[in-house]
């Protein structure tokens, strides 16, 4: 049986042991191998059951779609995931969107979880082995609002990539409209453009928008 504790003791004293080369890619063998074991022991002991599996995490049923109008009206206890893109993934760093969700509506006790994956497309969201999907994820969470963050790393494709786009996004919106992740009724689902450009010195990014 693995010793976490030992695995733990391990790691923290070889990143103490190399404070201003941690970050070198040599030191990093060792801690990265200590998270495998850790992963792969995971699947396999009582905090397990904690973890969520491609191959086990519960799936949501098929639902009717429901309309989601804005402003989104916010009842007590919502549960609200986000998916998508870096624009998201960093919010895990920044809160200012989920203190401001919170901040408009006082005393709904809102739960959120950040769900998002750096460079997640619509229909491409590769994760390591037997990992679960983000949909997984939504019904583990019970998600009844989905805010989705889209389109940025879709955009490298240029205009002539737009049409395939529309096309992707049609296909993932139809999907996710019609689960039901908190077990009941299907979630009310908003999308969350790019960020604009500005214009700064030596790039006119704003006229691109």
């Amino acid at each position: 049986m693995l010793d976490l504790d030992a695995v733990f003791q391990i790691g923290f004293r070889f990143k103490f042991f190399y404070p201003h080369d941690f970050m070198n890619p040599k030191y990093l063998v060792l801690p990265a191998i200590l998270l495998a074991a850790i992963f792969t022991f995971a699947q396999n002991d009582e905090f397990g059951k904690y973890a969520l599996f491609e191959k086990t995490a519960k799936r949501a049923e098929a639902a009717e779609p429901v309309v989601t109008n804005l402003p989104l009206k916010l009842d007590k206890g919502v549960r609200i995931g986000l998916v998508g893109n870096t624009l998201f993934d960093r919010m895990h760093q920044f809160g200012h969107l989920e203190a401001l969700v919170q901040q408009a509506h006082p005393g709904k006790e809102l739960v959120v979880r950040n769900l998002s994956w750096a460079a997640d497309e619509v229909d491409l969201q590769p994760r390591p082995a037997n990992f679960a999907n983000a949909e997984q994820h939504l019904t583990a969470m019970e998600a009844d609002v989905v805010l989705a963050a889209f389109g940025y790393n879709e955009s490298f494709a240029g205009k002539e990539g737009l049409p395939a786009f529309r096309d992707r996004l049609t296909t993932y919106l139809e999907g996710i409209k019609a689960k039901a992740y908190n077990g009941k009724t299907a979630a009310r689902v908003v999308l969350i453009s790019p960020i604009a450009n500005e214009n700064v010195k030596g790039a006119a990014a704003a006229d691109r928008n």
